[in-house]
């Protein structure tokens, strides 16, 4: 077949899922349907507290979605969406199991994919820190916004915690963006559904110029009044109406008409309440992620078993004097040092000597795996020791020295080394001096003096 022919094949198979899309309907509760024509490019706020029924809400119009083979793409802080692949075909980025490793360098390449290819995507997010899963939404969602602009088609982008990303009062460069789709996107085909259990934390433009809420139970006096200014009813109204919400009920508020119903639950489940589902790939998928690994020139991303894997590039780090080492290259003498500098790792050294056993060997163990990250219970299991022991006895010394860095996710407190920073930053003084050479001395001086506190290898017969 010719190009030309092969192009309009193509354009009647899109022409052809624009017109059925068009014509359904999205089955959200016993006696709620909404044309997908409502949805289409709107900015969907689903909010409500914690255990109103906010989630399944974002999950039943995902569901609905799906079951027509719209396109979108799901931002999963918790890691809770990938019980979707039940029943629909998509693509997981990222998390436990998933088909493809989630890294900022491929984050573009997958939204690319992701819209021309029509193939929705779970972007798992939930085992990254804050700045690194910033970077990579940004990227992400940029490549989203421009190829947008070409292609033009249907395309839906949902955001759970949305009040971390479109914070009310704040400026980002992700919440720009993030914004930017919510309340322009249209023009490019594009909507968003964005979630939130707080509803005074996000950005009130959004939410003012959203087509559709599903507003479930609040009990926070400021979630409450920003109530009031989304429901066009008397605030004593409001309060009675919201108060009396059961779980899976919300005020819908459709072309600036609200109204109380009842969402169905969701036919998939919630992967909070089941951690061991193990997916099974679709052709499309296998297909979509070959050209992935083609395009990208990586092999196959192949998940760890029992341990989670955290694929940061040194290039986040992105020093500003020290260049990369060559593969097999000699970073130098110690002796080589001035005296300055060797006293002054002395007495970095003892410092870390004046740690407890545990600090030295949580170090010890991280300063070798850098950049990677490790949770308190992946750090216990390698240092065979009891998570309550770490989590009792934090290393905050080591952080607050900026050795180690920490972080609370939703899966608990993560730690990581970050030796290469405290160099660049403590021996800057030095820097002019030395070169990017002797930078590299001190750098690998610490790694062998801080390493050899490392712990001993894992137990094998412990399994996480």
């Amino acid at each position: 077949m010719s190009s030309r022919g092969s192009s309009a094949a193509r354009g009647l198979g899109e022409l052809s899922s624009t017109l059925r899309a068009a014509m359904s309907v999205l089955h959200l509760g016993p006696e709620l349907e909404l044309p997908v024509d409502d949805v289409v490019g709107q900015c969907v706020a689903v909010l409500g507290i914690r255990g109103s029924g906010k989630s399944n809400t974002a999950g039943v119009i995902l569901e609905e979605l799906l079951s027509i083979r719209f396109p979108l793409t799901v931002v999963d802080i918790d890691g809770e969406y990938f019980g979707l692949r039940e029943k629909y075909e998509l693509l997981v980025a990222g998390g436990e199991g998933g088909d493809v490793a989630l890294e900022r360098a491929t984050a573009g390449e997958i939204a690319r994919l992701s819209l021309k290819e029509s193939l929705p995507v779970i972007l798992d997010v939930s085992g990254l820190l804050t700045d690194e899963r910033e970077a990579l939404l940004l990227d992400y969602l940029t490549s989203l916004w421009t190829v947008a602009g070409t292609l033009r088609a249907p395309y839906m982008i949902a955001i759970e915690e949305c009040h971390e990303f479109i914070p009310q009062g704040t400026r980002t460069p992700l919440k720009e963006v993030v914004a930017r789709i919510a309340l322009r996107g249209r023009k490019r085909g594009l909507g968003a559904i964005i979630v939130s259990q707080r509803s005074a934390k996000v950005e009130k433009d959004v939410l003012t110029q959203a087509g559709l809420l599903f507003l479930h139970r609040v009990v926070h006096e400021a979630d409450m009044r920003v109530y009031e200014e989304l429901i066009p009813w008397r605030r004593v109204e409001t309060k009675e109406a919201v108060a009396s919400l059961g779980v899976g009920e919300c005020i819908l508020i459709s072309q600036s008409t609200p109204r109380k119903v009842r969402i169905r639950e969701r036919h998939t489940f919630h992967g909070g309440y089941t951690p061991t589902f193990v997916p099974v790939q679709s052709a499309k998928v296998l297909q979509v992620r070959e050209r992935l690994v083609q395009s990208l020139g990586k092999e196959s991303y192949d998940p760890p078993s029992g341990q989670e894997e955290f694929p940061w590039e040194e290039e986040f780090d992105q020093p500003p004097v020290m260049a990369p080492l060559s593969r097999g290259e000699d970073p130098g003498n110690d002796e080589d040092l001035p005296g300055p500098v060797m006293k002054k790792l002395e007495r970095i050294v003892r410092r870390v000597e004046r740690s407890s056993v545990l600090h030295r060997r949580m170090l010890g163990f991280l300063v070798s795996r850098e950049p990677r990250a490790y949770s308190a219970r992946d750090l216990a299991a390698w240092l065979d020791c009891a998570e309550a022991a770490i989590l009792a006895e934090p290393p905050t010394p080591l952080v607050e020295l900026g050795l180690l860095f920490q972080e609370r996710t939703s899966r608990g407190m993560f730690y990581r080394a970050t030796l290469r920073t405290y160099v660049e930053e403590a021996f800057a003084p030095f820097a002019q001096e030395l070169g990017s050479s002797g930078l590299h001395q001190i750098l690998s001086h610490l790694r062998r003096e801080l390493g050899g506190r490392l712990a001993p290898e894992r137990n094998v017969a412990y399994t996480p």
